[in-house]
């Protein structure tokens, strides 16, 4: 438990020191779907423009959370707000394309891209926790049923139900992880449609089935030290 509570305390401070290298700007950001433009502007790369992007929406979000949220005096319904949204957004688009003189379209379809480094820097910390979980866990069934004394089947019957649990386990505390990362990333925590954008939602089987086998792949290594051990005495 000490070593996992060090691996956890290691893992969130790289998560934030991460993030903070990929943090959303915050300079300019407000709730009237204004574009506050750029004291330095730069080339329009694909990097930068799915920036601009990114910011634009979040300034949309701001705007009709502000105006047209659940608990403000301007709500009315659901289509209402999506709307109001998605003119602001379009409005901050048309924007950013005249600053760096490229069509609408390039721009939105520059949202959501170029995520590559900013879900390694989310994902990568809880990932790494849990795989240093799953080789102290992996480690219990061979201490509860010593193969010696009870053979391999009780240890390994033993290690599937963990290795399901584990999964299923990880998979809601990394939703919840890579949630709350993206909105301090962002410095919102209202993540609206955002959240479907995430790597941990994306690919959710594939999650489950990698940290099935990174159990088992623990599960293996232990029992081979077990059967070591146990032919050596």
């Amino acid at each position: 438990m000490v070593i996992l509570a060090r691996m956890g305390a290691f893992s969130a401070t790289l998560l934030f020191s991460l993030i903070l290298v990929g943090c959303m700007r915050r300079d300019g950001q407000n709730a009237d779907c204004q574009w506050p433009g750029e004291v330095s502007p730069r080339a329009a790369d694909a990097r930068h423009l799915s920036a601009d992007a990114e910011f634009a929406e979040d300034l949309a979000i701001r705007y009709a959370d502000t105006h047209y949220g659940l608990r403000t005096p301007g709500y009315v319904s659901g289509e209402v707000y999506g709307a109001a949204r998605d003119r602001c957004m379009a409005s901050l688009f048309e924007q950013i394309a005249k600053d760096h003189g490229v069509g609408v379209g390039v721009v939105s379809g520059a949202l959501g891209r170029n995520r590559a480094g900013t879900d390694f820097a989310i994902n990568a910390p809880f990932l790494l926790l849990y795989c240093f979980a799953a080789v102290a866990v992996a480690r219990w069934p061979w201490r509860k049923y010593p193969a010696a004394e009870h053979g391999w089947i009780p240890g390994a019957t033993m290690a599937l139900f963990l290795s399901l649990a584990m999964a299923v386990g990880s998979m809601m505390a990394g939703e919840m992880w890579s949630w709350l990362a993206e909105g301090f990333r962002v410095g919102n925590d209202h993540m609206s449609y955002r959240a479907q954008r995430l790597w941990w939602v994306r690919h959710r089987v594939e999650i489950f089935a990698g940290a099935v086998i990174a159990f088992w792949l623990a599960v293996g290594e232990t029992a081979r030290r077990v059967r070591s051990k146990t032919y050596a005495g």
